[in-house]
């Protein structure tokens, strides 16, 4: 894996949290719109995953919505689990049709991308009080969250967004609805459906994996051909961002993808999946002239750094790595976009005051 030298510089940034409503092409600090879309110059929008996980979550969850909305931010981002691995099985009472219902009381628009927990893991990785009978194939429930969630071209929430699906791109890009992109303002946005759990490619005996060689087999091969299409729709999103002139472009995904083996674990299988997507990500923000920021869940320890070196050594000085709240901690992080700014990206952790115990 090239250039994976620990280097990692923690800068975490705040700023005041404001929201501001498009107003047209152009726009004040000598930014332009220049594909029309609209969206203003300056504005907050919400991150958050990991939510809610068992009894507490459950609880708390309400309050973190109602925190977000009244923040009035530009819209939200989810970006995956929508349970803990052993919060029950992954069936629509238990599951999907809380987090539609939590989703729609958002009162912006909310973008949802799917975590490990809501499908990968559904086979009982987390014991037999994991799973249920017609729900635990991953891939069948993979199938069933993009008819739930990703069946139209819009966002969640009370306000909508349009989005763009790769799904639209038809062909072998057919299936993958969860793959959205979007633009707002100057930024431009990307979710892709990237996993924990090692991006959904398993070994026999590694991270309680137990399942028969064939199904072994057919959940590589799952993996494979949804990195492809990963790998694809990063490249055009990259490459629509430089059309449209875009300042700045935030990929969202589930996945830690355990930068310069930060989490220390010592077997490579458990993430060998992943270095495909720390190269690309690499080479596609050294050749990018703006500011790209990745959000992702999973590991549920908020912080904000420099993760990627580059050829010499030093780090890609415009890719930051953000990683939102999660688990125990229902809470928040804002993101402010602010062309002034020559960060462009500014995060800052928001605790709901009525979570902390």
């Amino acid at each position: 894996m090239p250039f994976q030298k620990p280097v990692i510089v923690l800068a975490i940034m705040s700023v005041l949290v404001g929201a501001a409503h498009a107003d047209g092409r152009i726009f004040s600090h000598g930014w332009h719109d220049p594909d029309g879309h609209g969206g203003p110059a300056k504005y907050t929008i919400a991150l958050l995953g990991d939510v809610p996980y068992n009894a507490l979550g459950k609880q708390q969850y309400p309050n973190l919505i109602a925190d977000i909305n009244r923040a009035r931010v530009a819209f939200s981002v989810f970006n995956g689990d929508l349970k803990s691995g052993g919060d029950g099985p992954c069936t629509d009472e238990n599951v999907y049709r809380p987090a539609l219902e939590n989703f729609n009381s958002f009162e912006r628009a909310l973008i949802f991308l799917p975590g490990d927990n809501d499908w990968t893991d559904c086979w009982g990785r987390y014991g037999p009080a994991s799973t249920a009978p017609g729900t635990d194939d991953p891939i069948e429930r993979l199938q069933h969250e993009r008819e739930l969630f990703f069946a139209t071209p819009y966002s969640l929430g009370q306000r909508k967004l349009r989005l763009t699906r790769q799904s639209a791109e038809g062909g072998e890009y057919t299936q993958y609805a969860e793959n959205v992109r979007w633009k707002y303002g100057p930024v431009v946005y990307m979710g892709l459906n990237v996993q924990g759990s090692n991006d959904n490619y398993p070994y026999y005996g590694v991270d309680g994996e137990t399942r028969p060689d064939a199904e072994i087999a057919r959940q590589r091969a799952e993996e494979v051909a949804r990195k492809a299409a990963n790998l694809h729709w990063l490249k055009e999103g990259f490459d629509y961002a430089k059309q449209v002139g875009a300042a700045g472009i935030r990929i969202l995904f589930q996945a830690d993808l355990n930068f310069n083996n930060e989490q220390h674990l010592a077997d490579p299988r458990s993430w060998d999946a992943f270095p495909d997507y720390v190269d690309a990500l690499r080479e596609a923000a050294l050749a990018f002239p703006g500011q790209v920021a990745l959000v992702h869940g999973d590991t549920h320890y908020f912080k904000t750094d420099k993760p990627l070196s580059g050829p010499s050594g030093g780090v890609v000085a415009n890719f930051t790595r953000v990683e939102t709240f999660g688990a125990r901690n229902t809470h928040w992080v804002s993101a402010t976009i602010d062309t002034r700014n020559p960060n462009l990206f500014v995060f800052e952790p928001r605790v709901v005051r009525a979570n902390v115990d």
